[in-house]
Formats: structure tokens, sequence, C-alpha cells
């Protein structure tokens, strides 16, 4: 008989940052569904521990740490509490990130650090560090960073963050091929516009606003849709799947 294909998460470890709300509280939650066992890490941690107790409801385990991906010493922090509480990671899934919309000429140096330390030096920190403590234990993990259409085509009055995204792309083909023998897989996810606290403040900017027209299925996604995505290269069904940006953007980059 053909082996089937399973997107069961059950005694896995998942890792999932800026889980709060929004997306990564949509992942989080979507996780726990499969039956996976939680470590949230935000900033936010009051909102982080709320993901928790409902990740919680479905029957797994669920803990909420404080973290600020733009600083390593925080991301070490992080991973170091999680091994100590879980004593393994299965997935990280680094969902945390950061956009101000502007004009490229209005951006200062210190806009352009945060957006770059949020969105590309954390991403890297927390992956390397993830995928440091796999090793050591002779995990076949998965790490997935979520990207964005940005990342994939550009965009205007997102210069910094594009930019970022681009290099996070990069960073997963080249981490996808490097940990290939150690049985890790690396991804990303690009969604387009989503449902999200962050894009109802963007779109308050009409020339941003503007941008929505453009994804040709009409319009923004929904947390979940970006949560499915996830959920499938966290999965067994998605092991020989690494080094892909996945694109949720109903057909945004197609055009």
């Amino acid at each position: 008989m053909t082996k089937q294909v399973s997107f069961d998460l059950s005694g896995k470890v998942v890792i999932v940052t800026g889980a709060g709300r929004g997306i990564g509280k949509s992942i989080a939650e979507s996780c726990a569904q499969f039956g996976a066992d939680l470590a949230l890490g935000s900033r936010t941690v009051a909102e982080c521990e709320a993901t928790a107790a409902d990740c919680r409801k479905l029957g797994v385990k669920a803990v909420a740490f404080p973290l600020d991906v733009s600083k390593v010493a925080s991301i070490n922090t992080f991973v170091q509490a999680v091994l100590d509480e879980y004593g393994r990671i299965d997935v990280l899934v680094s969902n945390a990130g950061y956009n101000s919309p502007k004009p490229a000429l209005d951006y200062t140096e210190d806009e352009f650090d945060y957006i770059s330390d949020v969105n590309f030096k954390g991403a890297f920190f927390i992956a390397t560090g993830v995928a440091r403590s796999m090793i050591e234990r002779d995990i076949e993990g998965s790490i997935i960073t979520i990207s964005s259409q940005a990342g994939v085509v550009g965009g205007p009055l997102r210069a910094i963050y594009a930019s970022a995204k681009g290099a996070v792309g990069n960073m997963t083909r080249s981490l996808a091929a490097e940990w290939a023998l150690n049985k890790i897989t690396v991804n990303a996810v690009a969604p387009t516009f989503t449902r999200t606290p962050l894009l109802e403040e963007a779109v308050k900017n009409p020339a941003f606003a503007k941008n929505l027209e453009k994804v040709p299925m009409g319009r923004i996604a929904e947390p979940e849709e970006i949560a499915g995505a996830v959920v499938y290269l966290a999965s067994p069904a998605a092991r020989m799947v690494t080094g892909q940006v996945l694109c949720v953007d109903g057909g945004f980059t197609a055009v």
C-alpha cells in the first residue's frame, strides 16, 4: 500500500515568533489543531499568553516567552528557555516582522537598522540558533520564515522591508543547501496583503492602500490561509520540500 500523506504534528515542539496577533496567532492555533506543542515568543507577552491559552484549549501544551527578535541576546535567551522547558525544538516558524511604509527618501538610519534587524538579522540568528539545537539532538527539523510578496517582486513605499524580505529568500535557499544533510528543511512563506493589525495601520496611507487593488484574486488574504501553508511545510508531507519561497499571494507575483 502506498504510504499516506500526513499533516500530523503530534509530538512536535513548534516555535512561533510574533504569535500574539495576526498571522502568528493563526499559525500557532493551526499548529495546535494538528497536535503540536507550542513555544510562543513576542515582545507583547500578554498577547502571546492569550494565544497560548487558546492553544491549550485544543489539548496541547503552549507556553509564552518574552522575545525581541531585533536583539541577538534576546533570541539566544529565548531559544535556551524553550529548550529548558521542552528539551527539543522540531519546528521554527519565524514570523515576527515589522514595516513602516513611507517613501525611500524619508527613511532615517535608525529606521533602516530596526526594519532590517527585525526582518532579516533576527530571522537569521533565530534560524541558526534553532538549527544548532536540532543538529546537536539529531532532529529532522523544519525551519519556516514568513517573508512577503514584496520580497519577491519589490514594491513602492517598502524599500527597506522589501530588501530585507528579499534577503530572507536567499537566506532560505542558502541555509537549505547547507543543512540538507542534517535533514533540516528550510523554507519561507511569502504572503500577500493579509488581514492583520499591521495592514490596518498601513492602509491609512492612501498611496499604500492602492497596492491592494493589484491582487489578481481581488481580495486580501485571511491569516488562516497563510497558516495552512505553514502547517504543510512543518508536516511530514513536506519532508522533500526545501529551499523554497512559497507565495500565498492570490496571484500577485504571477503578473
